[in-house]
């Protein structure tokens, strides 16, 4: 499978589709421009993983390192609260979406609009029809999806990667070191 072939190939979701985040110099220049990021992190987070290390565990230090906001989708508060990580909220992923393709919505926090939504862990078909909603919503919105399977509807999306080649790119962007959680 191509490195930008959808993670499920027959969802590949019209001409226009996300630029392929190779790089991990490309990643860590859209968190450096963000101003208001939004971090989603979904039930799958606590299932990819490898060597007693999950991407939620990740995920969760750079959210504390970064001080972002992080959404709690499906069952993963619990999971974000023992690695040090109070969300912002929990809600479902068909909820979120919904705010934030409002242009009227002031952020998870109140504190107004997100500019940039970083998305992980959700279901491939989930992420794939909620980023197309995003995509097609309202609201001025680049979405990035840290998920390890290239989704077409995000503004930015990783390519199709193994767990080692995705934690060493997230490391790298995230500028997390090699230190354990």
């Amino acid at each position: 499978m191509n490195r930008s072939t959808p993670g499920q190939p027959a969802m590949l979701g019209g001409t226009r589709t996300a630029t392929v985040i190779e790089k991990p110099a490309v990643l860590a220049a859209l968190v450096r421009r963000s101003v208001r990021p939004l971090l989603v992190v979904g039930h799958r987070a606590l299932l990819f993983g490898g060597d007693g290390e999950l991407a939620v565990d990740l995920l969760a230090r750079w959210a504390l390192r970064g001080s972002i906001p992080v959404a709690a989708t499906g069952d993963t508060a619990p999971a974000l609260r023992n690695r040090g990580v109070e969300p912002a909220r929990c809600v479902s992923a068909v909820n979120l979406a919904q705010r934030l393709v409002d242009p009227g919505w002031t952020g998870i926090d109140g504190a107004g609009p997100h500019d940039v939504v970083f998305i992980a862990g959700l279901s491939y078909a989930l992420e794939w029809t909620l980023l197309s909603g995003l995509r097609h919503g309202t609201a001025p919105l680049v979405t990035v999806s840290l998920s390890p399977a290239y989704e077409p509807h995000a503004s930015f999306s990783l390519p199709n990667l193994s767990w080692s080649d995705w934690r060493s790119l997230i490391i790298e962007a995230l500028d997390l070191g090699e230190e354990t959680p």
